[in-house]
């Protein structure tokens, strides 16, 4: 990664010297180097369709593009492509992490519509994270879940994987203080940095909600039903009784 840094210092995009720029191919592919190097040009100009169409890859390229790019990509931007990779393996990211904490500035006046329908309208929110870290971090956390069956899923799997401890926080948040909700694998996910309240921790641990059994058994079928995860949703916390 520093040495892509340093290639696009020592030689710039608009330089002529095409023997200058075959020193370094960006991750030794030809095809990406190309695709890199056009997300970088776009960036110079400011045009982001091109630099989103060029960066697809992954979010390690995104991160690359970030280090490269920062000085002369706006906030706003930076925000953008930060928020949009970081879902896919860009939480592991330092800088990626650094505009995820920032994006409240691009979140749309109609966020709450992603929202599922019983909880949309709330005030104040109950979240939950799974985790392997001590409660001291978990304001420094970025991502929670509305569903608690979410967070005990991650608590466990970091057990099973990695032979962590497990833990399961509970917090609360104002609508106001949320930086994004995410939920393109039904994770109902809330980001936030610094900004929850009331954090306890759960213990014993729940175990998962019938509902939440059948769910993720009916995700195990092929041609699984989209709208699946927000019915869960809604049922799990209409029998919590809030």
């Amino acid at each position: 990664m520093v040495f892509v840094v340093l290639f696009f210092i020592v030689h710039p995009l608009h330089q002529n010297d095409k023997e200058a720029t075959r020193v370094m191919i960006y991750r030794n592919d030809p095809y990406l180097d190309a695709q890199f190097q056009k997300a970088v040009q776009a960036a110079h100009d400011q045009d982001w369709d091109t630099f989103e169409r060029s960066s697809f890859y992954d979010a390690r390229m995104m991160e690359d593009l970030l280090y490269v790019c920062e000085d002369f990509m706006p906030l706003e931007a930076k925000c953008r492509f930060a928020l949009e990779h970081y879902d896919n393996h860009g939480d592991h990211s330092p800088i990626i992490r650094k505009y995820v904490r920032r994006a409240r500035i691009i979140r749309p006046e109609n966020w709450r519509d992603a929202l599922p329908e019983s909880v949309r309208n709330l005030d104040t929110f109950t979240i939950y994270r799974g985790s392997s870290s001590d409660i001291s971090r978990a304001p420094l956390s970025l991502s929670w879940s509305l569903s608690y069956d979410v967070a005990e899923w991650f608590a466990r799997r970091n057990d099973f994987l990695y032979q962590l401890p497990v833990h399961v926080y509970q917090a609360t948040i104002k609508a106001d203080k949320i930086i994004a909700y995410l939920n393109y694998r039904n994770e109902f996910e809330v980001l936030q940095y610094r900004n929850i309240r009331d954090v306890q921790e759960i213990t014993p641990l729940r175990g998962y909600s019938s509902l939440y059994n059948a769910f993720l058994k009916s995700q195990s079928t092929p041609g699984s039903d989209a709208d699946a995860g927000d019915r869960y949703f809604n049922e799990w916390y209409q029998a919590q009784g809030k």
